[in-house]
Parts: C-alpha cells; structure tokens; sequence
C-alpha cells in the first residue's frame, strides 16, 4: 500500500514509514595508500571515512550494548581494510568496508560508506572529492 505523506507529496510505502535507528561514525581520519598514481600509493593521504548502519531492531528496546552496534569497532573495521589491502579506486576500497561490516555485524540490516580524499590529484580546487557506496543484506 502506498501512502502520500508531507507537504510535497512525497509516495512512500508503508514499510519505509516505520521507524529505524542507525549507529554511525563520521569523518574518521585514516592516512592511506589507496589511488592510481605512484606517488599517492608511496606517500599515502589522508582519507575520511563516514559509516552509517541501519540496524535491523531498536536498540532502545532493551537498553543493551549486545543490541547495538559498537562504533569503536566500526573504526577498528575501516582501518583494517585500509592496511590489508592498497586499493586503486576508493569506490573499491568504501564496497569493501561496507561487505565487512555486512560480514561481522549481524545488527546492520544496511550500511553506508562515505569515503573522501581531500587531496586528490586533480587540477581543480576543491575541498574533496569521494564516493558513496550502499549495500543491504538483500544486494
């Protein structure tokens, strides 16, 4: 069944009208040697990683830390898939994080990553450039 709600009209199904709660980390800080160019695979940058998961219950129901998501583990997840492996596109390396997080968080029933290099070697100023990646337990 499909439901208009809001001022503007927007169409949603009665599934996306029930409530969600998500953990998430922004703009961890991580100094790695990802890109195509030699110089940033033997200096490395800086790369800010954002991470928002969807969890599949509300962790408020039971006011337990076992009923939600760690987000220092989160990070210790994106720095781990940042030193195994030196990835070339950071489309790679945020679909990478967000299938290790599907991997080792049951809770997560989606996940987000944002990946932004701020010092890409491009000949345009901007404040950075980056990627978002999204998956479900359904992709």
């Amino acid at each position: 069944m499909f439901r208009i709600t809001g001022t503007l009209g927007y169409v949603l199904r009665d599934d996306e009208l029930a409530m969600s709660d998500r953990v998430f980390v922004s703009n961890l800080c991580l100094h790695g040697f990802h890109g195509v160019h030699s110089a940033e695979k033997n200096l490395g940058q800086k790369f800010y990683i954002d991470i928002d998961c969807e969890l599949q219950n509300a962790a408020t129901d039971t006011d337990l830390m076992r009923n939600t998501v760690d987000y220092g583990a989160l990070c210790d997840l994106a720095v781990r898939v940042s030193a195994e492996t030196v990835f070339n596109l950071i489309e790679t390396f945020a679909e990478r994080i967000a299938q290790a997080v599907l991997d080792t968080q049951p809770l997560v029933k989606r996940v987000s990553i944002t990946v932004r290099k701020p010092s890409a070697p491009i000949r345009h100023f901007v404040d950075h450039v980056g990627v978002v990646v999204s998956r479900s337990r359904n992709d």
